[in-house]
């Protein structure tokens, strides 16, 4: 069978698309109450440096159904309520200048909608896109980890490939061939941006049904709750893989951040070819840049700043996942979420189409000859707090996981591109609990409970800033990622409070602050 999975047992439950493991700061491992050929459980709880009690803790949580979302009526607006979302702030980008239209116009959406029909060459595109990541996540060589170990696995820990930065390179390099040689131009793909985006909501919704299907037809169904919504919603397969690809992770690092970062720089090229083309109209002669003492000589990059600063966001964020995707296998989502509407669609569809709203927003502008333009100051005040928040977020998170891989043994030093200061702690101070996971209080966690989110809301709020202040649209992203937070953060301390007990109270006394010292 081509779909392979790893059965599983019992209930339901979670959320989001990037989110980390619920004990956000602790070097959590997870073991079954039930022995396997890997071991029993008390193997798995002492290996993984846990307790026999905390083992059995946690293979009641794996199995226990909690609904979220509202349950099954919340999930099920939710499944049709946000494509229909991200259709309408497209058309009101697209034709509206970024101003909110009355979503109930019949004018609205009859004159929009032909911008959103899928076509034969957006599904090329996007079809391809996939294909091609799939076959170098299989095919290029990296490095191998152990991922968490599994309670329905009986404490099973997978292997998974991380390859994302070979890959990651081989699409840069593939990339630039297509465009120099006019095969395919990068600027194909903002062109064709609102019906690859229909082509990427419609594979979601098929993978979505076709996924649900396999994991019930072959019993390989994990933690159901019994509502078909719901459980569509959340998903039936918890390990689907392909040969050696993880589809959870392939989806979660290949296909959201790598698409979003090539939609700005197709924005960033186009933008670049509409000024050139405004200047040539106009009788100036192109400005040209000599680089290494005269040896390649290319035209100025005529690229708004703005686009210019939304490229350098996504590039940022796309060359994290793949520099340390390594810690990917310890998150949440690979870790405990089912591979459903929530992953599949936000991955295939959700992350790409709609944390470009300030992209699509600038290129409209562009488009109509209205740019926006910033003072010299305001501008580089954002590109400084981009560049901070992203050091602040990339060590922190460098530092939970390779903290909790450490802990297991796993730890795998790397030399990608940029290895950071301060990515990993030594000797880090943290908080034993009687559980048998260790609760961090080094590095920047010896600040504040949630670093990365305090950093990842600064970058969100910056993608937003550079728009200016016309369309709430380019907001979307930070007010959608604030509301995220705020549940998550909510659920995560409940969790962690009934898991941990007066040791979660003495790990909050070392560490009162949730996200800003001194202040919240």
């Amino acid at each position: 069978m081509l779909l392979q999975t790893e059965r599983g047992i019992g209930g339901n439950l979670r959320h989001r698309a990037t989110r980390k493991p619920s004990e956000d700061v602790l070097s959590s491992h997870s073991v079954s109450s039930t022995s396997s050929e890997t071991g029993s459980e008390a193997d798995h709880a002492i290996n993984a440096g846990g307790t026999v009690e905390g083992a059995m803790k946690d293979a009641a949580r794996d199995s226990k159904v909690m609904y979220e979302f509202g349950g099954p009526l919340g999930v099920t607006a939710l499944m049709i309520g946000f494509p229909i979302l991200m259709l309408y702030f497209y058309l009101c980008l697209a034709f509206h200048r970024g101003h909110l239209q009355n979503p109930l116009s019949k004018e609205f959406w009859a004159n929009g909608l032909p911008a959103i029909v899928p076509t034969y060459q957006a599904a090329k595109i996007y079809m391809f896109f996939n294909v091609f990541q799939l076959f170098t996540a299989a095919t290029l060589p990296g490095v191998k980890v152990l991922g968490l170990p599994v309670p329905s696995l009986g404490g099973k820990q997978l292997e998974y490939l991380c390859n994302g930065v070979a890959t990651w390179y081989v699409d840069l390099i593939l990339v630039a061939l297509l465009h120099l040689t006019g095969f395919f131009p990068i600027t194909t793909v903002i062109d064709e941006v609102g019906p690859i985006m229909s082509v990427a909501m419609i594979w979601g919704i098929i993978v979505t049904i076709g996924c649900y299907v396999v994991g019930r037809v072959t019993g390989r169904d994990h933690r159901m709750s019994g509502s078909i919504p719901y459980d569509l919603f959340m998903g039936a397969i918890l390990n689907p893989r392909i040969g050696n690809v993880d589809l959870k992770m392939w989806s979660e690092i290949r296909i959201p951040w790598k698409l979003l970062f090539f939609v700005s720089l197709s924005a960033a090229v186009k933008d670049h070819e509409i000024n050139m083309a405004r200047e040539l109209q106009a009788g100036l002669t192109p400005q040209v840049w000599s680089l290494f003492g005269g040896m390649i000589k290319m035209n100025a990059i005529k690229t708004s700043a703005p686009l210019l600063f939304m490229l350098l966001a996504h590039l940022l964020y796309v060359n994290a996942c793949m520099k340390g995707e390594e810690c990917i296998p310890t998150t949440w989502d690979i870790f405990y979420e089912k591979w459903g509407f929530m992953l599949i669609f936000w991955n295939f569809a959700g992350v790409s189409f709609s944390y470009c709203y300030s992209t699509l927003y600038l290129l409209n502008r562009s488009l109509t000859n209205e740019p926006i333009q910033h003072s010299k100051f305001y501008t580089t005040c954002l590109f400084v707090t981009l560049l901070l928040a992203y050091y602040v977020w990339d060590t922190a998170n460098s530092q939970k996981n390779r903290f909790r891989m450490q802990q297991r043994g796993t730890f795998v030093e790397r030399r990608t591109f940029p290895q950071l200061p301060w990515g990993t702690l030594k000797n880090p101070t943290y908080v034993q609990t009687k559980h048998g996971n260790k609760l961090l209080t080094g590095g920047h966690w010896r600040f504040v409970r949630k670093p990365h989110y305090t950093a990842d809301l600064i970058m969100a709020l910056s993608w937003g800033l550079i728009t200016g202040f016309d369309s709430l649209i380019p907001y979307f992203y930070v007010v959608f990622f604030t509301t995220v937070l705020v549940h998550r953060v909510g659920r995560d301390e409940i969790h962690c409070q009934s898991k941990y007990g007066a040791d979660f109270d003495e790990y909050c006394r070392q560490v009162p602050y949730m996200f800003i010292p001194f202040i919240f």
